[in-house]
């Protein structure tokens, strides 16, 4: 999926969470009033349950899914490799409640303490990589990560970090074995282990500051790959409009 097409479908992504978030309600709402339920008492309530309850979030789940399944193709059209598409599958499941969250800020009921505590460190990661996959390397020429072995290798290592830090805050991680093998004892082991790696990866700091730390490395990196493979074009770009006409480059 060239880059063209990938802005287009993340566009159309974010447009439906944002019309499931803030204006899906006004739909619930338009539709009580023009069904006539507030005449019988109680019929409202399927209605509003099944909008709210099964609608709304399946609207919010779909966004989620094009994106995802965009970010993959884009990888795949990048040719960057599966590693790269196993760690964004990650990040996108733990980062899934966090969309949720922000539905109810609409409302006014969630507040920004609300939202810094539960935003989770792989949505940043997600994020950031989703915005960087977006430029046109197939127009540019430029090579995804770079070319700098030791800034690939930085860059991975990173997201490394990023994907087990995920898996050690993710509850999903530790139900689903159980669910699909039928061994309960099996989740309950991994689900004691996942605190004891996120202690091992907090590196004794507060919360999750060597994590932020890391996703700045991560930006940084991202950030660098671009900068030797464009500065040429870049500088001609500067250079053109001071250029006389017929005078030598």
């Amino acid at each position: 999926m060239f880059a063209g097409r990938y802005l287009w479908w993340m566009l159309i992504a974010i447009a439906i969470f944002l019309f499931f978030t803030m204006c899906f309600d006004y739909v619930t709402w338009l539709t009580v009033v023009s069904s006539g339920c507030a005449r019988i008492a109680g019929s409202c309530g399927p209605i509003i349950v099944t909008m709210t309850g099964s609608m709304k979030p399946s609207g919010v789940y779909l966004a989620g899914g094009i994106i995802l399944v965009v970010t993959l193709a884009r990888i795949h059209y990048l040719s960057m490799g599966w590693v790269w598409g196993v760690v964004v599958a990650i990040w996108f499941v733990a980062s899934a409640p966090f969309p949720l969250l922000l539905a109810n800020g609409w409302t006014g009921q969630l507040k920004p303490e609300t939202v810094l505590e539960g935003l989770p460190v792989a949505f940043l990661f997600l994020v950031v990589f989703c915005v960087y996959i977006g430029w046109s390397f197939e127009d540019s020429g430029a090579r995804p990560l770079g070319v700098w072995r030791t800034l690939r290798a930085t860059m991975f290592l990173s997201a490394v970090y990023g994907t087990l830090l995920a898996l050690s805050e993710t509850p999903a991680v530790a139900t689903t074995p159980g669910r699909l093998l039928g061994e309960m004892q099996l989740s309950t082991s991994i689900a004691a282990l996942q605190p004891k790696l996120h202690d091992v990866l907090a590196l004794g700091m507060a919360r999750d500051t060597f994590a932020y730390i890391v996703v700045a490395i991560f930006v940084a990196g991202l950030a660098a790959s671009l900068l030797p493979q464009n500065l040429g074009e870049l500088k001609a770009r500067l250079i053109q409009p001071f250029m006389l006409r017929g005078s030598r480059q």
